[in-house]
């Protein structure tokens, strides 16, 4: 049990760390982008408002890890959905920044984490509901 939530509580900080960039200057935000090695992040004020939108939502994707995380055992099927939902951001980020030319700095970290934390919870919870069976 303690395991599945390390591994709940990990997605969790990560995603709400983007909740503090919904409310920063652009220019800092491009700033930390810039220091990433990454791209130049477009000013137009419709890329602007899309980022910080999903800032955002990552900000809400958190509270429902933190939830999870807190009584990962009240939740049952909820942790499938978590740990599908983070092996197919994963793939995603592998798959749309290999194909988009992107360079790999960017896209791996999220990519191998995402997938890699998906399967870890999908098979510690696993494990945990078939202990718990009777």
């Amino acid at each position: 049990m303690k395991s599945l939530k390390i591994a709940l509580w990990i997605p969790a900080i990560g995603c709400l760390m983007a909740v503090p960039f919904i409310f920063l200057p652009w220019s800092v935000v491009e700033s930390i982008s810039a220091w990433f090695a990454a791209e130049p992040l477009p000013t137009t004020p419709i890329a602007v408002y899309y980022f910080k939108v999903v800032f955002g939502i990552f900000g809400l994707i958190g509270v429902f890890f933190v939830m999870l995380a807190r009584d990962p055992l009240k939740h049952g099927e909820m942790l499938n959905l978590a740990a599908f939902g983070l092996m197919t951001y994963g793939l995603l980020a592998l798959i749309v920044g290999f194909f988009n030319g992107i360079s790999a700095a960017v896209y791996i970290a999220d990519g191998l984490s995402g997938t890699l934390l998906g399967v870890v919870i999908l098979f510690l919870s696993t494990r945990l509901k078939t202990r718990l069976k009777p």
